[in-house]
């Protein structure tokens, strides 16, 4: 640029030295233009084109048309002049503005008339760029616009160059367009990092900068895997991480929060961030939710959450004793806490309550407690007793006990009650009842065949005798009508106990025979229908053979509960026998009915046998039958037929025979186990066989230890040393006997002998 201006000074010069000759420094006028850049320097000479005039007149005007006053360098004005010899005089400007820019003169007089040469300056600022950053993200994948913006003058020309390759609309025209605002690029891949340098250029000027412009690359942030350590499942107490790894370029960073239903509460934060993972290193129930993680960077942010579970154990919050009367309307609560929401339920310890009229129900009473009711609408005394809550969720079951205490009145069983005495036999008169609490108990007497006074006098004794009833008085005993009085707090409730003599069974109604063998006879036998007295317990009865009855008074006897077949044995075959029979009670003995007579059958082949098929014997591998009726001559053995079944269908070919003496069973071990068996028995005495007793029977299988004697013998043998040696060792910590102990201390005196031997 100084280069140019020279030229123009030059210019001007030899332009001068043409001027013809006169007596002024100049007679003409001259104007130029000079387009100088600001900050620049400009320096302008003025010369005297004849210098051999008797005067020299030259003097600079500035845009102000104001005579600028001579000074030299160094002056603190940016505008001066200076004498360069006597005929130049020059302009200087130290820097160009635009604020100094206009017209400069250079001004001589002639008789009388003024001569100006001059010099406009026009001020002029280089390019600039604007808002134009050295370095530049693009987004992966997208379109972007690398800025470039300049200013000048006019609009600058921009154009991009890439690495110091050829122009870009040159390399891809598809994929790159320039405009104003800077350089699109289509469909950004990796490719496109690099750096990019920006040209603008003034047309006008000539004026030309450049920028390099560095352009990354980025990718928008990819979550790869949001995961709890060890789970998101976890149990309260534990340590847990959050972790999300993601993958962006430049490297994302993140950020964490917990979803809320309500985003205008404030969550307390129970966790420690660390990079990319949140850490807990005691989860509590209220750590449970959704926890959402965030990875930013320049290109974009992805979101992503996940769920944390907390498994918390049932804890029972509430289950108490409780009283009740009864009547009243009470309910039993149990309250539970845990995580999942734990399931309760109510067990009663003791018989079913008899009364029915209960309402079960339970309510949620938020998302990790919950209450389980059982209300009694009416209750009684057969509700009290110990209940069980139990409360279970994923984690653990839990349990808790309490005791319903139910207040009632006394109550009696049986209101009324016959009680039965006789000579010599001591009576206790109780008056069990039920209360609680307990009862104080009273009695009153009252005799139905003595008198006023007797009465009272009997029922002042009981009270003298603090209630204790003597139901025998002056060895007298003292039937009657005794009543018993229990009363609590909450109610009384009386007893009535009939107090009677007792006497012996009437004799028997009717007995019929049923069933007369070789050797027994089965009768039917119908009781005395009205008992003064104790229930019968049992019937007695006194036989023999007809002509042994007038011999003598001594018969044999028998006798009977009421439970069991009114059967004799061991009769002898084709015999005349006379029978009687006596109901028995607690008294003794009733009469004797009148004899029966029954006659006895020849001797004959045994009955058919009776197999009792009793599951436990064919389990334990063992078939029985009972012992079969003889019918007067004994029986020899018995003959045991079996045959196995296959699809139904007994394997004739297959059946065996055994004879079998004196015994009413048969070892099954010989069989095949999980088979059935089709079996046929026949007993047989000197008359012959009897009938067949047939029967299929599943023989099972025999379950067999895994171990031999010999293992279970040295398992046995170690477990002995093993318990000897740990009651050695206690008694040697104990006491410090044993042989553990013996050994020990003997060597430790071994020691101690020595080293005093030593010394």
């Amino acid at each position: 640029m100084i280069i140019e201006n020279y030229c123009i000074i030059v210019t001007i010069l030899v332009s001068l030295s043409t001027v013809p000759e006169c007596h002024a420094c100049f007679a003409s006028d001259l104007e130029a233009v000079h387009k100088i850049r600001t900050g620049s320097t400009f320096y302008l000479e003025c010369r005297c084109d004849d210098p051999t005039s008797s005067r020299i007149s030259l003097k600079w005007l500035d845009t102000h048309d104001k005579e600028i006053q001579p000074s030299g360098p160094g002056t603190k004005s940016n505008v001066y002049t200076e004498w360069w010899d006597e005929i130049t005089y020059s302009l200087y400007i130290t820097n160009i503005s635009k604020s100094i820019s206009g017209a400069y003169k250079c001004v001589t007089e002639y008789n009388g008339r003024e001569y100006s040469r001059s010099y406009t300056l026009e001020a002029y600022d280089l390019p600039y760029f604007v808002n134009t950053d050295a370095t530049q993200y693009v987004v992966s994948g997208s379109d972007a616009l690398i800025n470039c913006k300049a200013r000048g003058e006019t609009d600058p020309l921009i154009s991009w160059h890439k690495d110091h390759d050829e122009p870009i609309e040159i390399i891809d025209a598809n994929r790159y367009e320039i405009s104003s605002q800077g350089l699109l690029i289509r469909n950004i891949t990796d490719d496109d990092n690099g750096i990019y340098k920006c040209t603008a250029s003034d047309v006008e000027t000539g004026e030309e900068i450049d920028k390099n412009i560095v352009v990354k690359v980025i990718t928008k942030p990819v979550i790869n895997e949001l995961v709890a350590i060890p789970d998101n499942v976890a149990y309260k107490g534990a340590s847990v991480a959050l972790d999300c790894s993601a993958n962006g370029i430049p490297s994302p960073t993140f950020k964490w929060r917990k979803v809320l239903k309500d985003e205008n509460i404030k969550t307390n934060i129970t966790w420690v961030e660390v990079v990319n993972r949140i850490v807990f290193d005691s989860i509590a129930a209220e750590d449970r939710g959704i926890y959402e993680c965030t990875a930013s960077n320049t290109a974009g942010n992805v979101t992503e959450q996940i769920e944390l579970k907390v498994l918390v154990p049932p804890v029972i919050l509430e289950f108490d004793n409780i009283t009740a009367t009864e009547g009243s309307t009470v309910q039993i609560a149990c309250k539970a806490r845990g995580l999942p929401t734990p399931k309760i339920n109510l067990l009663y310890l003791g018989e079913e309550p008899e009364d029915q009229r209960i309402v079960w129900s339970s309510n949620n009473t938020s998302e990790i407690e919950t209450e389980f009711y059982l209300t009694f609408l009416q209750v009684n005394r057969s509700h009290e007793g110990s209940y069980i809550c139990n409360a279970t969720n994923d984690v653990e079951s839990v349990y808790s006990e309490m005791f319903m205490t139910v207040y009632y009145k006394p109550y009696f069983n049986k209101p009324i009650e016959n009680i039965w005495g006789w000579s010599g036999n001591p009576v206790n008169l109780t008056c069990d009842y039920e209360s609680n609490p307990p009862s104080n108990i009273s009695w009153r007497y009252q005799g139905t065949s003595i008198s006023t006074e007797k009465q009272l006098e009997i029922n002042r004794l009981i009270v003298e005798n603090e209630n204790k009833v003597p139901v025998e008085v002056e060895d007298t005993i003292q039937y009657g009508i005794y009543e018993c009085t229990a009363e609590n707090d909450y109610g009384e409730a009386k007893k009535i106990i009939v107090f009677l003599e007792g006497f012996a069974p009437p004799p028997v109604k009717n007995v019929t025979v049923l069933n007369v063998t070789a050797t027994s006879a089965t009768f039917n036998i119908d009781g005395p229908e009205e008992i003064t007295g104790p229930p019968i317990v049992g019937f007695t009865s006194e036989y023999d053979v007809a002509e042994n009855f007038d011999v003598t008074n001594i018969h044999i006897n028998r006798t009977w509960s009421l439970d069991r077949p009114y059967r004799i044995n061991k009769l002898r075959p084709n015999s005349s026998y006379f029978i009687r029979f006596a109901a028995v009670n607690d008294v003794g003995g009733g009469a004797w009915s009148d004899f029966i007579e029954f006659v006895t059958l020849e001797k004959s082949t045994p009955d058919e046998p009776i197999w009792d098929n009793n599951a436990d014997f064919i389990q334990s591998g063992v078939l029985k039958w009972k012992e079969t009726e003889d019918n007067g001559e004994p029986i020899e053995f018995y003959i045991l037929k079996y045959c196995q079944v296959s699809n139904g269908t007994i394997q004739s070919d297959l059946c065996q025979i055994e004879i079998l003496k004196l015994t009413t069973e048969y070892e099954l071990s010989q069989l095949q186990f999980n088979k059935t068996y089709y079996f046929e028995l026949i007993a047989q005495n000197s008359l012959g066989n009897s009938s067949v007793a047939s029967a299929y029977i599943d023989i099972p299988a025999v379950e067999t230890s895994s171990l031999t004697a010999g293992g279970i013998i040295g398992i046995a043998v170690v477990i002995v040393i093993i318990c000897l040696v740990l009651l050695d060792l206690l008694v040697c910590a104990w006491k410090k006997q044993g042989v553990i102990a013996t050994c020990a201390y003997k060597k430790k005196n071994n020691k101690r002998d020595d080293t005093m031997n030593s010394r």
